[in-house]
């Protein structure tokens, strides 16, 4: 199979990708610009108060919806841009266009500290701290009267001028849309991207994700840093476009309101804000006759959408087989170097004296290993013996308490995991730790974290270097897809995959970084023989481009064929050590687990 070929057919299958994301960004445009078509101050005020929202909401979600923290504290947020901006203006006679960076700056600045600590908490506990911080920032609009003036607020906030020119409302609108606009497809650039990937990740399977080379916290800290900056800018246009601002208006229902927008339009959706606040919006004015029943409509509403709708607006079968992005292939036109052209840097493994204590279990008892660069080094041993521990203890996700683990000639001892990854070692798990609700091209790209080279701010307004990462990022992945046989599968959710093949996924995904030491931790668990067979083709496929390979495994004739070494463990000491022959021939093997014969069926 040719697979320049393979390539390019697939990127015509779906090439229509992306006249589709015009065409719903021009519905996007169309939905901002409605408000011009009408005369009337009122439907502008309201436009102008909906785009505001959905400024916040689109941080949110990327905050929630990607990263997985719940924040009920982003209405404080929007007050600290909002007084900021309005302060500056009113007190100090500032430019809107300068108080307004500050206000973002000072919330951004007040978010990332908010999260600093709260990072370290599971989601929930999260959620209450900036629950507390909302309140606290509440009742500091409030006591602060020297400064925030007290329950008045802070009256006559002038708007935004140009030239020395005020704005009027509509050209108010107009830069409150194009904010929008902006914020959106930026947001879309990230999720979109190798971020979006660790970010999910990240909520999903933070094994997987570090494992990737992901950085828990910072990635998580980068979401509430973005989040936190659409927040204090929707702050100061919310305080021009009202010219009055008091406490009262950022109450606790504020920040729920925030919450209750992207639940309705679709957590995680990068539709989901857009039509969240657009339903928000237009129910209380297509229910006004209704007034009496409105809050019973809305409880039948919300009800609806538990039922029929779980995920959202934007998460019904419907919307996603019409407008979300399926995954797609793109080609580097005119690109001839090779994909990985670069070799592996060979490197071996050396480990000596390992302890690790779990209580009062001597997990690993002063182990030794070597393997040798670009070969088969294999652990075996019954369950409990320590194989899967000295993994860990490899990876860094496990600290050992004593000795040394050196990849090459770097000593990874007290290394953290997503550093250890980042040195170039890959890492596949006793259970597949998969992505199981993004595709199975998605989940192989995540192993290329670390490989992509461009940073945020360039894949935010997709300049070349992340064009081009992207592009690489997907054929690689390919190519990968390709090695272990699944091309045909990579659109398809990850989820849905047999076992077989979601382990093949997951190696897939260890080797798109083209890590110099890959650890394999049972990879033939409930293949069949024939799955068996094609993984032994696989792993020596993949020691053949330059990777060493630590495998444990308990399948015997597969170690006896593919291992140059292996090492036997028990009760977290190492009992022999040699080549397969020697090794399983040992008599204290012999004694200790397969019996002679099973032993010689393994020879």
């Amino acid at each position: 199979m040719n697979t320049s070929t393979s390539f390019q057919e697939t990127a015509v299958r779906w090439g229509f990708v992306k006249y589709r994301s015009l065409f719903l960004t021009f519905i996007l445009l169309v939905v901002l610009s409605s408000p011009l078509w009408f005369k009337g101050q009122l439907i502008l005020f309201l436009a102008t108060q909906a785009a505001v929202m959905m400024l916040v909401a689109i941080g949110l979600n990327l905050l929630m919806g990607y990263a997985g923290l719940v924040s009920l504290g982003h209405g404080a947020l929007v007050a600290i841009g909002g007084y900021t901006t309005a302060l500056l203006m009113v007190d100090a006679q500032i430019s809107f266009w300068i108080a307004s960076l500050a206000g973002v700056a000072l919330a951004t600045v007040t978010g990332v500290l908010m999260a600093l600590p709260a990072l370290r908490l599971s989601t929930w506990y999260f959620a209450l701290v900036t629950l507390t911080f909302s309140q606290v920032v509440s009742d500091l609009l409030v006591e602060w009267k020297g400064v925030t003036k007290g329950f008045s607020g802070i009256v006559g906030i002038p708007a935004p001028s140009l030239f020395g020119r005020s704005l009027s409302p509509v050209e108010v609108y107009i830069v409150v849309a194009a904010c929008v606009v902006l914020a959106f497809i930026l947001s879309r650039n990230l999720v979109q991207s190798r971020i979006g990937r660790g970010m999910v990740a990240a909520r999903d399977n933070p094994l997987a994700a570090t494992a990737a080379g992901v950085s828990i916290w910072r990635i998580k800290l980068f979401a509430f840093a973005i989040s936190a900056a659409l927040a204090g800018l929707a702050g100061a246009f919310f305080a021009v476009q009202k010219t009055v601002i008091t406490p009262e208006d950022f109450n606790a229902d504020f920040s729920i309101f925030f919450l209750l927008t992207i639940v309705v339009g679709g957590l995680g959706r990068l539709w989901g804000p857009v039509i969240g606040t657009l339903v928000f919006f237009l129910l209380p004015e297509l229910l006004g006759p209704l007034q009496s029943w409105r809050l019973l409509i809305y409880g039948v509403i919300l009800l609806v959408l538990m039922v029929f709708a779980p995920h959202g607006i934007t998460g019904m079968k419907w919307w996603r087989r019409w407008f979300d992005r399926p995954a797609s292939i793109t080609v580097l036109d005119g690109e001839k170097r090779p994909v990985h052209a670069d070799p592996i840097q060979h490197v071996s493994l050396m480990i000596r004296g390992l302890k690790k204590h779990f209580g009062g279990v001597k997990a690993l008892d002063g182990c030794d290993l070597h393997a040798d660069s670009a070969c088969v080094h294999a652990l075996v041993g019954p369950n409990g013996s320590g194989k899967t521990t000295i993994l860990n203890a490899i990876s860094g996700f496990v600290q050992a308490d004593e000795g040394s683990i050196i990849i090459g000639s770097v000593n990874v001892m007290k290394m953290a995991p997503h550093q250890i990854a980042r040195l170039g070692v890959g890492r596949t798990f006793q259970t597949p730790k998969l992505l199981n609700d993004m595709t199975v091209l998605d989940n192989v790209q995540l192993g290329g974290f670390v490989s992509e080279k461009a940073s945020a701010f360039e894949i935010a307004l997709r300049m070349a270097r992340a064009s081009r990462d992207q592009a690489e990022g997907q054929t690689n992945a390919m190519e990968l897809l390709l090695f272990v046989g699944l091309a045909e599968r990579a659109n398809d959710i990850a989820g849905d995959l047999p076992h077989g093949q979601q382990r093949l996924v997951e190696i897939a995904r260890a080797m798109v970084s083209r890590p110099s030491l890959l650890l394999l931790d049972e990879p033939a668990a409930g293949l069949s023989l024939a799955e068996l067979d094609r993984l032994g083709i696989l792993i020596e496929a993949i020691v053949a481009k330059g990777t060493t390979v630590l495998v444990v495994e308990h399948h015997l004739e597969l170690i006896a064929r593919i291992s140059r070494s292996v090492t036997v463990l028990d009760r977290g000491c190492v009992l022999a050590d040699g080549t397969p022959d020697e090794v399983f021939s040992h008599p204290e093997v012999e004694r200790a687990y397969m019996g002679r014969e099973a032993m010689r069926g393994a020879k």
